[in-house]
């Protein structure tokens, strides 16, 4: 065989961006696993953010029980 049947762009495109097989793949446990781990992550920084601005030297008191 004496000549490229084939371009070179065509096997290999230069600036186009990769797709992969899954990139637009939808997985509702993923989706549900990722909210529930955010939530305890902001729920661990709130109570340790309470804890912290509760302190004396902060001046933060407690709410007041009625």
């Amino acid at each position: 065989m004496t000549r490229t049947t084939m371009k070179a762009e065509a096997v290999h495109p230069g600036d186009e961006a990769t797709s992969y097989l899954f990139d637009n793949w939808f997985d509702p446990i993923e989706a549900g696993l990722r909210e529930r781990v955010r939530g305890f992550i902001e729920t661990m920084l709130e109570t340790e953010l309470e804890a912290v601005l509760a302190r004396p030297r902060y001046g933060r008191q407690p709410a007041a029980r009625q």
